[in-house]
């Protein structure tokens, strides 16, 4: 047997497998994964900086009170996006719609952070002097494991050397 024919089989093969296998479904809506890893992240800053059961209590009060204003902006925010995308993939569209779609974008993302920005500040009014320290470290050292991650992924990409 011909030694290409030989390593044109299992390729055939995995062609078949995979044009058999079933679409993956819908992505998860982003409010729900978010509200996930917020409160994986609340139990963790919980956790490292000893907060009392008052502290934990009003923190949690804090975010109830803010979920349904932080859902519907992160919703408003998804669909700016799309719209912004869909302006974007229109060989037709003007310049002045896709920059009025971008303002419309840019705005909902400013929400979301001004937003985060309160929420955080109100949070943080509920922590002790150490505690917050505490917290701008924890922040800190965050940061900083991702702008690491981040470098590593443009490494990557072959986006910087």
């Amino acid at each position: 047997m011909n030694m290409n024919f030989k390593l044109l089989i299992p390729f055939g093969l995995a062609a078949g497998l995979l044009a058999q296998a079933p679409p993956p479904g819908p992505p998860q809506e982003l409010p729900g994964l978010l509200a996930g890893r917020a409160g994986m992240r609340v139990g963790f800053m919980a956790k490292q900086l000893n907060l009392s059961a008052e502290q934990k209590a009003t923190m949690k009060a804090i975010g109830q009170k803010h979920k349904d204003e932080m859902k519907a902006k992160h919703v408003a925010q998804r669909d700016a996006r799309k719209a912004f995308q869909a302006v974007m993939a229109d060989p037709n569209a003007k310049t002045a719609d896709i920059q009025a779609a971008h303002q419309v974008l840019s705005q909902r993302s400013l929400d979301i952070a001004l937003a985060g920005h309160a929420l955080r500040a109100e949070m943080r009014a509920v922590l002790t002097p150490e505690q917050q320290a505490k917290a701008d470290q924890l922040r800190a050292d965050f940061q900083a494991k991702h702008q690491e991650r981040m470098m590593h992924l443009r490494k990557g990409l072959g986006l910087e050397k």
